[in-house]
C-alpha cells in the first residue's frame, strides 16, 4: 500500500510593521530580514550597537526608528532605503551622516538630537521633501549654508547646540512655522528674519543677542517669541505690527522700556517682562485687551499706569520686587484678577479699590512698609491667600477693624502689621537679590528634641485651590496649606557634661492631656506682657488692641483664676541629660493642634518617666516665659535663642531648672522660665 507524505508549505503571510521596543536587544534579530515587504520598523530603546548590512535590504522600509540605542556609525547603505519617510536616531552616539542621505528624496522626518554631531553634510538639504529636522542636543556650530534648499521644511529644532551665527539661506524657508534655536550661542539674526512669513513660534532664548532685527515684524503670522535670557536692551519700535501675537516672552534681559507700538497687540495674552532694567511702564499696556498674564518682577518701575485699570480680562498680576509707593485705584476694574503680587516694593497703602477685585484669590504684599489695609480687603470673599510676611506659614490671617488716625478711616490690621520685615534699600538691586525662597510659607521651621526618637513627621499638604491657568508658568505663591494633623515634635539634643542639668518653668497643667479645651486661646495674643509672681498678675495692654481686648474678658478672668493656684516645679535632668518635652506653634508657625488658633507656644508630648514628666509638665501647657523671656507673642526661634542663652550665662545653682505650675483651671498660663536644653530648627 502506498504511503503519502504531507509537506508543510511555508507561511506566506505579509508583514508591514514590527515592533521591538524595549526588548533589551543587543543586535537586530535575523528573524526580521525575512519579511521583504516590512515597511514599519521600531527597535528604540534597546542596546544595539551596529545596524547589520541585511537591514539595508529592506527596499519597502518606510519608517525606521532605533532611538536611544548605542549607534555609533550609521552605514552608508542607508541611501539603499530610498521609500523611507521617517528615520528617527535620536539619542545615540553618531557623530557623522554618511553623503548618501541624499538618495533618501522622499525623507520627511529626520530627528538627529542627542548624537555628537559637530556638522552636517551639505547633501542632506538636497532632502527636499523633509518638513521636520530636529537637532537638538548635539554639537554643531554651524547649519548647512544652503539649509534654505529644504523648501518644505515647517519644524527647524536647533536648541542646546554650540552654534554662533545663521546661515542667511534661512530666510528662503517660506514654509517654516516653527523656528527653536535657543540656547545657543548666537550673537545676532539674520537681518532678514522677517522673510519668515509663515512663522508662529520662534524660541531664541538663552543666546547672547543683543537687539532683534527690525524686520521682525514682517513674521505677521508669529504668535509665540521668546527671546529671554539675552542680553537685549531696546526692542523694535514696529514690534506692535504682529497682529497675531499672543505669548511673549522678553524676560532676563536690560530691556529700558516697551516700544510705544506695544498697544497694538490686541491678542497679547501672556507679558513676561521680569528682570529687565524698566523704570516705567508705557500707558499703551492698557490696549492689550486680552492680557491674562503680566509679569514685570524684578525692575525699576516706581508706578504703574492709571491704564492697567483697563485689563479686564488680567488675572494674573506680579510686580515683585520693584519700586512702588503706591498703585492706582483704577486697579479696581481688572475684575477678572485673581493673583495680585506685590511682595518687595515700598508700598504705604493700597487703594480703597482693590475691594472691587471680586475674583481675588492671592494678595501677596509681604516685605512692604504697609501700617494696615484698607477696610475694603473684608469683601474679598474667594480670598484663599493673603501674604503679610516673609515668615507668615499660615495663608489667611484673621484681621480687626481700626481706625486710621490720619485719614480718619477704617481700616484693618493684624499681628504682621504694621510691617517690619520689608527689604532694606530699594525695591530692586539686581535680580540675584530678588530669587525669593518660598519654602518659609510651607510650614516654617520645626522644633525637634532629641530624646525621643519614635517621633515622626507630618508633612503639609496643599488644598487643590484652582488658582487660574498656570500650565505655562507657575505661580509664585503656594496653594493655601492644610491645617496640620500633627503636633511638631521632635527630639532633644545631646548635653555636654559641663553644661548644667536642670531647667525652670512657668506653666499651667491640666486636668485633660488630649485637649486644650475651648476657652478663649487668644487672651495672650492681647497681652502686651504678662507676669506672675507671689499669686498676683499684672497684665499690660498694647494700645491698639484694647479694643479686641474688650471681648476677651471672661477669658481673662479663667486666668487670673488659674494663678491663684500656681507653683514652682524644678527639673532635674537624669543621667543621659535629657528633659524629655516637644513643643509646637509658635508666631512663625501654624498653631498647635487643638488651639483654636493661638499661636503661642504649647507642649505637645511629655515623654513618660522623662525628668519633665516627673516634675509635673504636661501635654497641653502653654509656655509663657523662658530664661525671663516673655514667651507670649514668641516665635520658636526666638524660643531657642532664650534657650541657648541660659547656656552661655553662668549658673548661681549650676543645676537648676525651675518650673512655676499652675494647677488646673486656666487653660492659657504656661511660662518656660529657664532653659539649657539646646534645640534647632529643621
Amino acid at each position: 500500500m502506498p504511503a503519502f507524505f504531507c509537506l508543510p508549505m511555508a507561511c506566506q503571510r505579509q508583514v508591514d510593521s514590527i515592533d521591538r521596543s524595549q526588548s533589551n536587544l543587543q543586535a537586530i534579530p535575523s528573524d526580521i530580514f525575512r519579511f521583504r515587504k516590512l515597511e514599519d520598523l521600531n527597535l528604540t530603546m534597546n542596546n544595539i550597537k551596529e545596524l547589520d548590512h541585511r537591514l539595508f535590504s529592506l527596499r519597502h522600509l518606510r519608517i525606521l526608528d532605533v532611538s536611544d540605542n548605542e549607534l555609533a556609525v550609521l552605514p552608508a547603505e542607508i541611501g539603499n532605503l530610498t521609500q523611507l519617510i521617517e528615520l528617527n536616531l535620536n539619542r545615540n552616539s553618531i557623530a557623522k551622516l554618511p553623503d548618501t542621505m541624499q538618495n533618501c528624496k522622499l525623507l520627511t522626518t529626520l530627528n538627529l538630537s542627542s548624537n555628537p554631531f559637530t556638522r552636517l553634510p551639505e547633501t542632506i538639504c538636497e532632502c527636499s521633501s523633509i518638513t521636520i529636522l530636529s537637532l537638538n542636543e548635539t554639537s554643531l556650530t554651524l547649519l548647512p549654508s544652503n539649509i534654505g534648499s529644504l523648501t518644505n521644511l515647517r519644524v527647524l529644532e536647533a536648541r542646546d547646540n554650540l552654534l554662533r551665527t545663521i546661515p542667511l539661506s534661512i530666510v528662503e524657508l517660506r514654509k517654516l512655522e516653527e523656528l527653536d534655536l535657543g540656547q545657543n550661542e548666537l550673537e545676532a539674526l539674520p537681518a532678514e528674519i522677517g522673510k519668515l512669513t509663515s512663522l508662529r513660534e520662534f524660541y531664541v532664548d538663552i543666546n547672547s543677542l543683543t537687539s532683534l532685527p527690525d524686520s521682525i515684524s514682517g513674521c505677521r503670522m508669529l504668535d509665540q517669541l521668546d527671546v529671554s535670557e539675552n542680553q537685549i536692551i531696546r526692542l523694535p519700535e514696529n514690534l506692535g505690527r504682529m497682529p497675531n501675537l499672543t505669548d511673549l516672552n522678553i524676560s532676563i534681559n536690560e530691556i529700558i522700556e516697551l516700544p510705544s507700538s506695544f498697544g497694538e497687540l490686541k491678542r497679547l495674552q501672556m507679558l513676561k517682562a521680569d528682570r529687565n532694567s524698566l523704570h516705567n511702564l508705557t500707558s499703551e499696556i492698557g490696549k492689550c485687551q486680552s492680557l491674562t498674564e503680566l509679569y514685570l518682577g524684578q525692575n525699576f518701575l516706581t508706578d504703574l499706569p492709571d491704564t492697567i485699570g483697563d485689563l479686564r480680562q488680567l488675572t494674573t498680576l506680579n510686580v515683585d520686587c520693584n519700586n512702588l509707593s503706591d498703585i492706582p485705584d483704577t486697579i479696581g476694574n481688572c475684575k477678572s484678577l485673581t493673583v495680585l503680587s506685590l511682595r518687595q516694593n515700598i508700598l504705604t497703602e493700597l487703594p480703597m479699590t482693590i475691594g472691587k477685585c471680586e475674583n481675588l484669590t492671592v494678595l501677596d504684599v509681604a516685605s512692604n512698609k504697609l501700617p494696615h489695609l484698607p477696610f475694603t480687603v473684608k469683601v474679598l470673599y474667594k480670598l484663599q491667600a493673603l501674604w503679610l510676611s516673609e515668615n507668615q506659614t499660615q495663608s489667611i490671617l484673621k484681621l480687626s477693624e481700626t481706625r486710621d488716625d490720619r485719614k480718619g478711616i477704617k481700616v484693618v490690621t493684624c499681628y504682621l502689621l504694621p510691617q517690619v520685615d520689608a527689604i532694606d534699600g530699594e525695591g530692586r538691586s539686581g535680580s540675584a537679590q530678588h530669587n525669593t525662597d518660598r519654602g518659609a510659607f510651607l510650614g516654617g521651621p520645626k522644633v525637634h528634641f532629641h530624646d525621643q526618637a519614635d517621633t515622626t513627621f507630618e508633612e503639609n499638604k496643599e488644598a487643590e485651590i484652582h488658582l487660574g491657568n498656570f500650565e505655562r508658568h507657575n505661580t509664585p505663591h503656594p496653594k493655601t496649606p492644610k491645617h496640620k494633623k500633627g503636633s511638631i515634635d521632635g527630639h532633644m539634643l545631646p548635653h555636654e557634661i559641663d553644661q548644667p542639668r536642670q531647667l525652670s518653668l512657668v506653666s499651667n497643667h491640666r486636668t485633660s492631656t488630649s485637649s486644650f479645651g475651648e476657652s478663649s486661646n487668644s487672651i495672650n495674643r492681647d497681652l502686651a506682657d504678662i507676669r506672675a509672681q507671689n499669686g498676683v498678675r499684672e497684665a499690660t495692654l498694647s494700645p491698639e488692641r484694647e479694643e479686641r481686648m474688650a471681648t476677651s474678658l471672661s477669658s481673662l478672668s479663667n486666668l487670673a483664676a488659674g494663678t491663684q493656684n500656681m507653683h514652682t516645679i524644678r527639673i532635674q535632668k537624669d543621667d543621659t541629660g535629657k528633659l524629655g518635652l516637644s513643643f509646637a506653634g509658635g508666631t512663625s508657625n501654624d498653631p498647635a493642634p487643638n488651639s483654636n488658633g493661638d499661636s503661642g507656644l504649647f507642649v505637645t508630648k511629655v515623654t513618660p518617666g522623662s525628668a519633665a514628666y516627673r516634675c509635673g509638665l504636661r501635654e497641653g501647657d502653654k509656655l509663657i516665659r523662658a530664661n525671663d523671656v516673655n514667651m507670649i507673642n514668641a516665635s520658636q526661634d526666638n524660643a531657642m535663642e532664650a534657650i541657648k542663652k541660659r547656656e552661655t550665662e553662668p549658673s548661681l545653682n549650676g543645676s537648676s531648672h525651675q518650673l512655676n505650675h499652675f494647677d488646673a483651671g486656666s487653660p492659657d498660663s504656661t511660662m518656660f522660665v529657664t532653659s539649657s536644653t539646646p534645640v534647632y530648627a529643621s
